[in-house]
């Protein structure tokens, strides 16, 4: 039968103050004391008050801008000229001129699930 441990208020307390240092792993410190992570997690919440927070400075809001994507490929206009040929099976289509990479894509995926 296992013998039940006990462990200072004094050392938990400690051990809450530690897992409040930046880069500090909850998970590492009880597997470096030989305990369950759950339980320091349980002791954080009655040592810090807190229930799924990272204690420690409180949050803060930092302002953002939020910038349109780029565009992914050049407009219709820049794109070159050629030829191209796919054969998928028994399907084979023949692309002239300019193309619509959209339309090239609906139709590449129409013919793979056939």
């Amino acid at each position: 039968m296992l013998k039940r441990r006990y462990f200072t208020a004094e050392f938990k307390r400690q051990l809450v103050e530690q897992t409040c240092q930046p880069g500090s792993s909850i998970a590492g410190l009880a597997q470096a004391h030989e305990i369950n992570a759950n339980q320091l997690h349980k002791w954080r919440r009655r040592i810090l008050g807190t229930s799924r927070q990272h204690a420690g400075a409180p949050s803060e809001l930092i302002p953002v801008t939020v910038v349109p994507d780029a565009p992914m490929r050049p407009p219709a206009d820049d794109l070159p000229s050629g030829r191209i040929e796919i054969e998928l099976g028994r399907a084979r289509v023949s692309l002239c001129g300019r193309v619509d990479l959209d339309a090239l894509h609906t139709i590449l995926s129409t013919l793979r699930s056939r």
